[in-house]
């Protein structure tokens, strides 16, 4: 019932939607005769609600594996390929167990894992996968926030628990849009230099609800960055004294916590403290002590810091240890010790056949694993990680010191703990390996090392390799590798931001793109 209510609302409230995704894309003169004023179908701020829960939010779902991601419709992956063109992942060459994966993600996501000039190239370069993808999904979300914003105070409220629903939608409305923003510049944007953002190129910034017969241009980094702010400064006004079902809508605690992460990323320590220092002072979501963890994996739906998701969960049955498949990279398994029981709940060694498991969110069989978000988890270990940080940016050193180690005491055995003492680029260093530690593969690491190519305290790129192999299969012997290729991302590497979706610069004549070089073959490996 809810839903088909849902669907009339959807039906009603954008006779557009249908090509609404494309509006950044294409010129039409269409759209303007296929847009329609009329909101009388819209009944109250409920239909709004569940307008913005239904459409407005990413779909909340546990597919199994990222190769499929295309084939969920209605809980589709969203940005999986960020988890593979860093350095928390490895292909899997030869599979300890026997068995070779059921979906081949290194085959569909070839472009961006070996960070090809064309992200949708397949490893033959025969074919061009669809590169909007995202792009559309995302622009969707925003159009449909952008509706409700446009409505939300249209609405009778006839006493104070309507207003501070209407007050709660708008909030939940302005969140969204800040977010959608934030990604999207980090996806298809320079990472945020301060010297350059007012001239590099992000992505097109639409505040309105109705269909605009124009070709859309790229807004600057620093544009729709200030986009951003503005709507979670919004949010985080609006949210508060409001209360929410569960942490799959947003509140004012979880708008601080993104404020924290887009000041960092801007380079705005001050703000970076002040937002993360919020999120800690609010005291809703405290830190879990491993030390006393009784659940059977750590992103379970108890866990006390979880502070807001939304996107699909699953990622760990894309690290099973098969050949052609991926599993947790030497670097990153190396950056545990004995004594950090992380080990034990994050990533753990498989003794039986010989690879370091992903079991952050339960273990690969699991069918009812928990579908927190993969890609868009916000938890309160990373407002500690992120004053840290902007702190020792800051020089308040002991500020700093004082909460990692906060952290730390609740991942390391007590036993055997000893607070981190450190200083100068020692103390950033070991603060970034706390942050690639404690929030791995929960899609914040390729980022992290976007942004601390420009970082003007500590600046720090890397060359990555990654692997490609051909297998063939043995009657005898089962799925056995042929042929290995490696590739390279190379430190301040041009890949480090993506291009601009082809369809769209291809709608949209005269949008420049990003540049990036040709990928060639670095070494190959003959079996």
């Amino acid at each position: 019932m809810k839903q088909n209510r849902l669907n009339n609302i959807i039906n009603g409230i954008m006779k557009c939607i249908s090509v609404a995704i494309l509006l950044l894309c294409v010129s039409c003169g269409d759209f303007l005769n296929e847009y329609s004023q009329d909101t009388a179908y819209v009944r109250g701020y409920e239909d709004l609600d569940e307008l913005l829960l239904g459409s407005g939010y990413m779909p909340t779902g546990t597919p199994s594996h990222i190769a499929y991601s295309e084939d969920y419709i209605e809980k589709p992956w969203y940005y999986p390929y960020v988890h593979l063109m860093g350095d928390e992942l490895d292909e899997n060459i030869h599979s300890y167990s026997g068995l070779t994966a059921a979906e081949d993600a290194r085959e569909k996501f070839f472009g961006y894992y070996t960070w090809q000039q064309q992200v949708g190239t397949n490893p033959t370069g025969t074919e061009i996968r669809k590169e909007d993808t995202d792009w559309n999904r995302i622009y969707k979300h925003i159009n449909i926030v952008n509706m409700v914003l446009a409505d939300i105070d249209k609405q009778n409220a006839d006493n104070d628990h309507d207003n501070l629903e209407k007050q709660r939608i708008k909030g939940e409305s302005y969140f969204l849009r800040g977010a959608y923003y934030f990604t999207m510049a980090n996806l298809y944007g320079k990472p945020y230099d301060p010297a350059t953002a007012q001239t590099d190129l992000a992505v097109p910034v639409k505040l309105t609800e109705y269909i605009e017969d124009k070709n859309f241009n790229r807004n600057t980094v620093e544009e729709v960055y200030q986009q951003a702010i503005s709507d979670l400064l919004q949010a985080e006004n609006l949210l508060k004294g409001t209360t929410r079902k569960s942490y799959y809508r947003a509140n004012s605690t979880a708008a601080d916590l993104l404020l924290s992460r887009l000041y960092l990323y801007k380079q705005d320590w001050a703000k970076a403290v002040e937002y993360a220092q919020k999120v800690i002072e609010a005291g809703d979501n405290s830190l879990q002590n491993l030390n006393t963890m009784t659940a059977s994996f750590f992103l379970n739906p108890q866990l006390p810091e979880i502070i807001f998701s939304m996107g699909n969960g699953g990622l760990r049955e894309t690290i099973t240890g098969n050949a052609k498949d991926f599993g947790i990279s030497e670097y990153l398994y190396g950056l545990y010790n004995d004594q950090d029981i992380r080990k034990t709940f994050f990533v753990k060694w498989d003794n039986t056949y010989k690879y370091a498991e992903f079991v952050k969110g339960g273990s690969i069989d699991d069918q009812n694993r928990t579908a927190l978000s993969s890609n868009f988890l916000l938890r309160t270990a990373e407002a500690y990680l992120n004053l840290a940080e902007a702190s020792a940016y800051n020089g308040d050193e002991k500020l700093a010191l004082t909460t990692v180690n906060t952290l730390r005491k609740n991942r390391i055995k007590s036993v055997d703990y000893k607070d981190l003492d450190a200083t100068g680029t020692a103390l950033i260093d070991s603060i970034r390996d706390e942050r690639e530690r404690e929030l791995c593969l929960e899609g914040h690491r390729w980022f992290d090392l976007r942004r601390y190519t420009v970082n003007i305290v500590r600046p720090f790129s890397k060359t990555i390799r990654h692997s490609f192999t051909t297998f063939e299969y043995n009657w005898r012997y089962g799925t056995l590798p042929i042929q290995t290729v490696y590739y390279e991302l190379q430190t301040n590497d041009a890949a480090y931001t993506l291009p601009i979706p082809k369809e769209v610069v291809s709608f949209n004549i005269g949008m420049p793109n990003n540049m990036r070089p040709q990928r060639n073959v670095i070494e190959t490996v003959n079996y």
